[in-house]
């Protein structure tokens, strides 16, 4: 158990995960929790945040809320204007849009700086931000990205957007930038990238935007494409979080880590 401490414990440390209110984000927010991190939680919704919140502190863990949009600059700027000169240890960017999955020849301006705004430029508004923070005693920065941000995907059917895809693989790119920025400071900067999880855009989240034929087509593509033969558990994530904010990680960064049951590998 020491071993296991030392390596993936997250005591005394204070990590800010964006997207915390619902889905992935939470589960890492919880996560980050239960082994002994002060938490961060911010969301868009109130009633989200709030809801996480009152979680984590239920099972005794240590947690605070932040209402923020990721994508307003100046809220971005006053959230690390009142954190001042705390060090931050861990820096998760989860927040992100996914448009309804439309061809690009019909994809509209507005879907796209939307897309755009909140995946990319709020990946970027935070890290800035919060950059003085992070290089007090060394950090890490895990954005979320996803494997289709690697390669396109058309199974005959709009399944994603040229927006969601351009701002994922512009937060890899992102990524690895800062990485080497700011590696001779031990400031870690990974990528984590799902693939079809409970809890994604890929999954659960287009649902309500697919016909039914189309959901059973979905179905049926997800499991001929990914060698498991499944979707992810957002447990799993979880335990890709959990490595790259923890020491067991320390020489670790500008890389893009998949969690897809094999789809990258075909």
């Amino acid at each position: 158990m020491q071993l296991l401490d030392e390596l993936f414990g997250l005591n005394g440390t204070t990590a800010l995960v964006t997207g915390a209110g619902s889905g992935l984000g939470r589960v890492i927010a919880e996560g980050y929790a239960q082994v002994g991190a002060r938490v961060v939680c911010a969301d868009l919704l109130p009633d989200r945040v709030d809801e996480v919140v009152t979680a984590i502190r239920a099972n005794g863990g240590q947690a605070e809320a932040c209402v923020l949009d990721v994508w307003d600059e100046a809220a971005v700027a006053q959230l690390a204007k009142d954190m001042g000169g705390q060090p931050l240890d861990v820096l998760v960017n989860f927040a992100g849009v996914a448009t309804p999955p439309t061809m690009t020849h019909e994809l509209s301006t507005a879907d796209w700086q939307r897309g755009v705004g909140i995946s990319l430029t709020g990946t970027f508004f935070m890290t800035r931000a919060l950059l003085p923070n992070l290089r007090a005693n060394g950090g890490s920065i895990i954005n979320v990205a996803s494997i289709l941000g690697l390669g396109g995907y058309y199974p005959d059917f709009p399944a994603s957007s040229a927006d969601y895809a351009a701002s994922k693989a512009g937060v890899i790119g992102f990524t690895r930038q800062v990485a080497v920025e700011y590696a001779a400071e031990k400031v870690r900067a990974n990528v984590i990238a799902p693939g079809w999880h409970g809890g994604t855009r890929l999954g659960d989240g287009r649902r309500k935007e697919r016909t039914k034929e189309e959901e059973e087509r979905f179905y049926t593509e997800m499991n001929r494409r990914i060698p498991m033969k499944r979707r992810g558990d957002a447990s799993e994530i979880l335990g890709l979080a959990l490595y790259l904010a923890s020491p067991a990680s320390a020489y670790l960064t500008g890389q893009v880590i998949t969690q897809d049951g094999g789809w990258t590998a075909c």
